[in-house]
């Protein structure tokens, strides 16, 4: 059995969490081209703690499965997009994905999106289903499992700003894990980019990750940028 999450409370956090998905789920329901929606990951099993990020499985008429490969066609709900990228490769064949970045009240708040055709579908054992307008099946398979069945969709091309970007918007992911003192924190901000850090205490890792964000700065992306200095501000109040 998967472990709840255990970062220390950052109500913040979770309000707009909240608030993003509440919003989003009432605009997927509008869309009659939806045809259902569920939670994944930590949310969808369960074992979310404030500082978790949102995971969606969102079902789609097939016809209509690349109209929602791009985040330009799915919601914003009350945040701006600030950040998005093609994930099809995560996911298996005649599936889609996009990660983005969405910052509300000013603090940044990570998606995956998980688009899958509903000839395909089934809902995970461990997802919570928001809305289901045809009785599609549960299977017995897991989240993760049923990510990885079978052959995976190709990666789509990127570009070196699409790379920096990304790596820019993922500052938060490592933030959230140094909430939650994972032994994966200096790898993480090494991978980003940033200073070798060795296992020494949170304080020394947080300033690996505003050092990161200040390499950052010549990209122009201004509004992702101040979302995660913000979102390190909440780190340090949280972890004092």
């Amino acid at each position: 059995m998967s472990m709840k999450n255990t970062g220390p409370p950052a109500p913040r956090l979770a309000r707009i969490r909240d608030r993003w998905l509440s919003a989003v789920t009432d605009a997927l329901q509008d869309d009659q081209l939806v045809v259902g929606a569920a939670l994944v990951g930590s949310l969808g099993a369960g074992r979310a703690d404030d500082w978790s990020d949102i995971d969606l499985l969102l079902i789609a008429e097939d016809a209509h499965l690349d109209d929602y490969a791009t985040a330009d066609r799915l919601p914003n709900g009350p945040g701006q997009l600030t950040f998005a990228i093609d994930a099809r490769h995560n996911g298996p064949l005649s599936t889609r994905a996009v990660s983005a970045q969405y910052v509300v009240d000013g603090l940044p708040l990570w998606i995956d999106w998980h688009i899958h055709p509903v000839s395909l579908a089934n809902w995970p054992s461990d997802s919570t289903v928001l809305f289901d307008r045809c009785d599609i099946d549960r299977t017995s398979a897991t989240f993760s499992e049923y990510l990885n069945r079978g052959q995976h969709e190709s990666s789509t091309p990127k570009t070196p700003h699409d790379h920096k970007a990304m790596r820019l918007a993922l500052v938060p992911v490592a933030g959230k894990q140094l909430a939650r003192r994972s032994p994966e924190t200096a790898q993480t901000i090494e991978f980003l980019g940033g200073p070798h850090v060795s296992d020494g205490d949170w304080k020394d890792h947080l300033d690996a990750l505003r050092q990161l964000l200040d390499q950052f700065a010549a990209l122009g992306l201004t509004d992702s940028l101040l979302a995660g200095y913000a979102y390190l501000e909440v780190l340090e109040e949280a972890l004092h």
